[in-house]
């Protein structure tokens, strides 16, 4: 289980990077994080990160018809979200080779 402190500075990179593949809604977007180990992601978790992230100018919700329901709100990632993402990446490798220096000592 991923500890939810540790998630809290990840989760926008993470949600920014599922969503620059391809314009994605909600549920889509939920079931990728659990089909990748993030299993305590529900919609009480994922859309108001979505809101916040609409909010900071990172990514743009846009309403469109559904083949098999009511309407669904596609996400897509903004040049400035792009922006974010690039720095995310950097400084997500930064800690990851900090953390693999640091443990990596601890362990053997």
């Amino acid at each position: 289980m991923i500890d939810s402190q540790m998630l809290k500075g990840l989760i926008d990179g993470i949600i920014l990077h599922i969503i620059k593949n391809k314009e994605t809604y909600g549920y889509e977007i939920i079931e990728e994080l659990k089909l990748n180990g993030f299993y305590n992601m529900t919609e009480g978790t994922v859309y108001p990160i979505l809101t916040r992230l609409i909010k900071k100018g990172l990514i743009l919700g846009t309403y469109r018809k559904s083949d098999i329901g009511p309407k669904r709100k596609y996400y897509y990632i903004t040049d400035q979200g792009r922006d974010y993402l690039e720095d995310f990446y950097k400084s997500y490798d930064s800690l990851s080779q900090a953390m693999a220096n640091i443990l990596e000592k601890g362990r053997k």
